[in-house]
């Protein structure tokens, strides 16, 4: 798959929180229990979040879903810039 540009305008941001939680769980299903969404709703989101980016991102291994190269990388830089924007959404303004 070729990486396409991406518009930040219109890009979903929920597509990562959906993508991080996949990643810690492994799982669709255990991932859509932990975001309270069906599990054809994640599904949904991964699809999309894989079309945007043009990367699979995670593959099955078994039982589980490993990151391919560029999901482990999304992964790390995702993980860190929604946690930042999780802390500064829950600052308390002085």
């Amino acid at each position: 798959m070729s990486k396409p540009s991406i518009n930040l305008r219109t890009f979903d941001l929920n597509l990562l929180k959906v993508f991080d939680t996949v990643m810690a769980e492994r799982s669709l299903t255990k991932a859509a229990e932990q975001l309270a969404l069906t599990q054809p709703a994640v599904s949904n989101a991964l699809r999309r979040l894989r079309d945007t980016l043009g990367d699979e991102l995670l593959v099955r291994k078994g039982r589980s879903l490993e990151p391919t190269a560029r999901g482990q990388e999304l992964r790390l830089c995702g993980a860190r810039h929604l946690a930042q924007i999780a802390n500064r959404l829950s600052a308390r303004r002085v």
